[in-house]
């Protein structure tokens, strides 16, 4: 059984750091373009290969507006969707309400406004076309979930494995030290492992200080 919902469960959440409220009119959220672009990425493969889009048609509006009809693909199961979604975007053609100056970027925000349209329909995103931004509880809510996300992603990450390996290996080291000559010997020579293990991840650098500070404590410095 094919489960629809599969692709938009994966995309509808939107990370809080990659829109902004508008107050133009009755206000509303505004979806940073270039992370709908690589969430596609994540879920069809690079644009061009995976997904893509094309320009269907451009018309000029009365109002001076440009619009662009979009027209979404996506590569699936080797046969090509194309376009499987089509959705106008539309752009003032100036940048001023006198209408004295060209908007050199009106053919960019009327694509990308199309194209933004047209992964909706798939689900990308689909939290702030749903109204919940403007609920402030799913907002912080949201913004904790990416955080634990990331934080899982990191841990999973051969990055902070190989980090957790070094750290158990200094700490290792550490116990075994028998003077405090021997950890102070230690320490100068595991400050660059130290460095390298805080730049993956901090707690496991903290690991190896606490490691390193609870054996000194085990050795009195002489009173001179």
């Amino acid at each position: 059984m094919t489960d629809n919902m599969k692709l938009w469960n994966s995309v509808e959440k939107t990370d809080p750091a990659h829109t902004k409220k508008v107050k133009f009119g009755r206000g509303f959220t505004a979806i940073d373009p270039h992370s709908q672009v690589m969430n596609a990425t994540k879920a069809f493969g690079p644009a061009g290969e995976g997904w893509g889009w094309n320009v269907m048609r451009v018309e000029y509006t009365v109002t001076n507006d440009v619009a662009i009809l979009v027209g979404l693909w996506v590569q699936k199961n080797e046969g090509l969707y194309s376009p499987g979604i089509q959705q106008w975007g539309q752009a003032s053609l100036y940048i001023d309400a006198a209408e004295s100056k060209k908007d050199t970027d009106a053919f960019k925000k009327a694509m990308t406004d199309g194209l933004t349209k047209c992964l909706s329909y798939l689900g990308f995103n689909a939290d702030v076309f749903l109204g919940k931004f403007d609920d402030n509880k799913y907002v912080q809510q949201r913004q904790e979930e990416v955080v634990k996300d990331a934080a899982a992603e990191r841990e999973n990450s051969p990055e902070y494995e190989g980090a957790v390996s070094k750290a158990d290996a200094v700490i290792k080291n550490i116990e075994a030290c028998e003077t405090r000559e021997e950890v102070n010997v230690l320490r100068d020579k595991v400050k660059k492992t130290f460095s390298e293990v805080k730049d993956v991840d901090k707690g496991q650098a903290m690991r190896m200080s606490s490691a390193m500070q609870k054996k000194l404590s085990e050795f009195p410095e002489a009173n001179v």
